[in-house]
């Protein structure tokens, strides 16, 4: 199945808007590192074996534990990985407490990538059921 993957530029856009909101830093602290998690989301997603989550938690993983931004790492990693999602039709359905956890245990390298993408395989739904499971 193919995927929609993020343009460039959208992470980085994420990135400044929470720090022009929120106040910190905004920018990379290294290019390169952020031209790395592209290219290695890219690769992955032309991989047999690749699903949504596993590419969410590409994204993500590298945002969070690899650190890239000056500020707001979590919350880059969380919106980014809901902007994917979102691109493919899949919602990310987990509260505020439990992507607080979630992010932080991948961020303190306390989880591996291949288990982040199985948090998030347990945390997402279709477009479609996540505003059946809203409404109810």
């Amino acid at each position: 199945m193919a995927f929609v993957l993020l343009k460039d530029g959208i992470i980085a856009a994420i990135q400044a808007e929470l720090a022009a909101e929120y106040g910190g830093p905004a920018g990379l602290r290294e290019l390169s590192m952020l031209k790395m998690l592209m290219a290695r989301t890219e690769a992955l997603s032309e991989s047999r074996t690749a699903d949504l989550a596993s590419l969410a938690a590409c994204y993500g993983f590298g945002l969070a534990h690899d650190e890239l931004f000056m500020s707001h790492n979590l919350t880059t990693a969380l919106l980014t990985i809901e902007v994917f999602l979102s691109q493919n039709g899949y919602r990310l359905v987990a509260d505020d407490t439990t992507c607080y956890l979630g992010f932080g245990v991948v961020a303190n390298g306390e989880l591996s990538a291949e288990a982040f993408a199985s948090w998030i395989r347990g945390h997402i739904v279709p477009v479609d059921s996540a505003n059946v499971t809203a409404s109810v």
